[in-house]
């Protein structure tokens, strides 16, 4: 991760060019980035590898990543669940009081989802001869759900946590795990800086400072595999998350003065997949890298 070769004419340095390889089954998303040295880092974080910039190519590290949907189930689109579609078994009404029978989380409040545990936004209603159909979408329902539309300078979270199983929305699909353990672990990998930055690389960036996630480009995104953690490691993340699930998080191209992100980034790496603590030097390089990019914080006058 040491950027490009340097094109250069006479005195003046006029760019720089890199080797980006196509592949047809993934975005290509090397366009619109202009630090190369944070896409060389993300292109090996896809492969397995933490090779930061600064750090030697002999003390690179590995870090078992996987695709979403190789160790979860992706939810329903958001037709399929409340509206006019045939297939849609639900009214959505807004909660206003009581328990929700149907608790879904549908929409983005920026101002409510600064802690990693969000709270539903509204209910499902069961229309007149939908009852099977409910049961089944209501069967996707999960704690851990993925951010489809994230505007990184004014959101904080890639993953939001529900404390109840709940059922995904339009900026909220669900993403079912096999135990609350690993819904844990995932939301702590998914707010993390790494985390952050593969749903940036991976993610359809059309406009500054936002990038979009359909459920198809959710499927294949890649991601730590949770499913390789040890009991051990998934206390570890249950503490963490305890610990963290009250701290308040800035917005994502905040990163690079977040406390919370911070302390995140550390508890992750060193605590619970046990990296080496000398990585995160190199890591707070990367925070201020990624935070400058122009994708990332949209001209927002808060980067670094």
């Amino acid at each position: 991760p040491i950027g490009g070769d340097q094109l250069v004419v006479g005195d003046a340095q006029l760019g720089e060019v890199i080797n980006a390889p196509l592949n047809a089954n993934i975005p290509w998303s090397a366009a619109g980035v202009s630090d190369f040295s944070v896409m060389q880092t993300t292109h090996q974080l896809t492969q397995g590898h933490l090779w930061l910039p600064q750090m030697n190519k002999q003390d690179k590290l590995s870090i078992a990543i996987s695709t979403i949907e190789e160790i979860s189930r992706v939810g329903l689109h958001h037709m399929n669940i409340a509206g006019r579609s045939p297939q849609a078994a639900f009214d959505r009404i807004n909660t206003r009081r009581g328990i929700p029978t149907y608790p879904m989380l549908w929409s983005h409040d920026a101002t409510k989802e600064t802690n990693l545990v969000v709270r539903p936004d509204s209910e499902g209603r069961i229309k007149p001869n939908m009852h099977a159909r409910a049961a089944e979408i209501w069967n996707s329902r999960s704690h851990a759900h993925y951010s489809a539309d994230f505007r990184f300078n004014s959101q904080p979270l890639g993953v939001a946590f529900t404390e109840d199983q709940t059922i995904g929305g339009t900026a909220w699909p669900n993403l079912r795990f096999d135990s609350r353990e690993l819904e844990i672990a995932h939301t702590l990998w998914g707010n993390s800086t790494l985390g952050l930055l593969l749903y940036w690389w991976h993610s359809s960036r059309q406009q500054a400072g936002r990038g979009r996630m359909p459920i198809t480009a959710i499927r294949t995104m890649p991601t730590l595999d949770v499913t390789s953690l040890s009991d051990g490691q998934l206390k570890v993340a249950e503490s963490i998350f305890d610990d963290m699930r009250d701290h308040e998080f800035l917005p994502a191209n905040e990163a690079y003065r977040d406390d919370s992100r911070k302390e995140l980034d550390r508890r992750v790496l060193v605590d619970l997949l046990g990296l080496p603590a000398s990585v995160l030097d190199p890591l707070e390089l990367l925070r201020l890298k990624w935070c400058s990019e122009p994708s990332v914080h949209g001209g927002k006058g808060t980067g670094p």
